[in-house]
């Protein structure tokens, strides 16, 4: 979940000449009253469209420089989000006479600078809003170089206007998933309000709100862990009765939340940092903290040791199963597409909704037919569909518990014996082999024996030669 963006700017800021910056207390100043007087922002919205993630600003008034954080993913100098303060001096001072300098240089006609950051300066009195795109290359660099060493500075030694963060503070295992506590921690001078993680808007797009844990195993660069958390269930709703979080400055509060939408791992010493993209308030200063984009500290994760490899029991697999099958269902394999994961798939005809009855097994690295495939229709009528087909992921593909082993992984099973336990909740189809000296072994479906059990429920009684195949949940 933790991704990289370009920067692009903040579009607002350019809607009147006339450019006004907020004080520490709320208020604005007439930039045309100052010697120095400039800003640059940045966005992480990659259509231009204004605050789609945080946005990233510094702001010089004289020689106060002020810092806004919107978006500190991937950014090992800052954490969380926030608004610093700082008077500049000695090089800061002098580097942010060298930014206003660049920041009023002849614009290139033949710049071919991709990032269309943002800038305001006053230049000779007047007030120069545009991109800094429009400055050739070498200009660009020292730009960039500058605003970040002034960007470091206000961070690392400003005084927190606002200031938010996030650390995972506990995880376990529970009997129907994990139990996850976060903690956000207000440190800045002024109030912060957001919608509790269970109301947060978890559809997928653009303003997809997240809330997730993430990190690798000891000795790993690779993300090997990863578990959601927003819009899961409070574990203590009645914490926060209008299902906002209230935070006081100076203050913070621990969320504890049942966590059922996790991803595989194996067992293991876990380094991990949570990640967020959210829609907050600040009451009582002027910003644009509105959508932000931010992460826990990542110099300082929080480690965790889990014993045994997740899923690792039939409960287990079938509330991972549940999770994969909502978040691949996003993700069709289309004709000529590489399988990224192995299961058991469901063939949905291309350009249509026929779906088919039976699902097939595939396995990472395969790839999909772009011949017609023809397959009983999910209807179960005996009516069967002939065409291309996109392949949708339903369950685990059947599992040896090692290799060459006949024996399947506790639910992985495709097919099971009559009279015996249902090895995996679902619907399941009557399957009935037959032999002859013209045709050979072959097999046809009985669609009126179509039954529906619960894991470890006992399969019905069936002719000789039949056997139960799993069409799914």
């Amino acid at each position: 979940m933790i991704r990289n963006f370009w920067r692009i700017a903040l579009g607002i800021l350019a809607i009147s000449p006339l450019v006004l910056v907020g004080c520490a207390n709320g208020g604005s100043v007439n930039m045309e009253k100052h010697a120095m007087q400039f800003s640059y922002t940045t966005n992480g919205a990659a259509d231009g469209s204004v605050n789609t993630y945080g946005n990233n600003e510094i702001s010089v008034l004289g020689e106060m420089l002020r810092v806004q954080i919107g978006d500190s993913i991937n950014n090992r100098n800052a954490s969380g989000i926030g608004i610093y303060e700082l008077k500049l001096s000695n090089q800061n001072l002098e580097e942010a006479r060298k930014l206003a300098e660049l920041l009023c240089s002849p614009k290139d006609p033949k710049s071919d600078v991709p990032i269309p950051d943002l800038y305001v300066a006053k230049c000779g009195g007047e007030i120069r809003s545009s991109y800094v795109k429009d400055f050739s290359r070498p200009v660009a660099i020292k730009i960039a170089d500058l605003v970040d060493s002034l960007r470091n500075a206000g961070v690392q030694d400003g005084r927190k206007l606002v200031k938010l963060d996030i650390s995972l503070f506990s995880i376990e295992r529970a009997t129907d998933g994990f139990l996850v506590s976060v903690r956000f921690i207000n440190s800045g001078d002024h109030p912060i309000r957001f919608k509790t993680p269970d109301k947060w808007d978890t559809k997928v797009g653009r303003r997809m709100d997240m809330l997730g844990v993430s990190g690798s195993r000891a000795g790993s660069r690779e993300p090997e862990f990863g578990l959601g958390l927003a819009g899961q269930p409070l574990v203590d709703p009645k914490q926060f009765p209008d299902d906002q979080v209230n935070l006081a400055p100076h203050s913070s509060v621990v969320l504890k939340v049942k966590a059922g939408s996790i991803d595989k791992f194996s067992a293991g010493d876990y380094s991990l940092d949570v990640g967020v993209f959210m829609n907050m308030e600040v009451t009582g200063i002027q910003s644009s903290l509105v959508r932000v984009d931010f992460q826990s500290d990542s110099k300082n994760p929080t480690h965790v040791t889990f014993d045994r490899d997740y899923p690792s029991t039939p409960q287990e697999r079938e509330r991972w199963e549940a999770y994969q099958r909502t978040r691949l269902s996003y993700f069709p394999v289309n004709p000529g597409e590489t399988f990224a994961e192995d299961g058991l798939y469901r063939a949905v005809r291309t350009g249509g909704d026929s779906r088919s009855l039976q699902l097939v097994p595939f396995k990472a690295g395969d790839v999909a037919t772009r011949d017609n495939v023809k397959m009983l229709m999910a209807s179960a009528s005996g009516t069967e569909f002939d065409g291309p087909v996109q392949w949708i992921w339903e369950g685990s593909a059947p599992t040896p518990v090692r290799q060459w082993s006949f024996d399947m992984t506790e639910g992985t099973e495709h097919f099971c014996k009559p009279r015996t336990g249902c090895p995996r909740s679902g619907r399941w189809l009557a399957r009935v082999y037959s032999r002859s000296l013209s045709t050979g072994e072959s097999y046809r479906y009985d669609l009126a024996g179509i039954v529906t059990r619960r894991r470890g429920e006992s399969m019905p009684a069936a002719a000789e030669g039949t056997e139960w195949e799993w069409l799914g949940v």
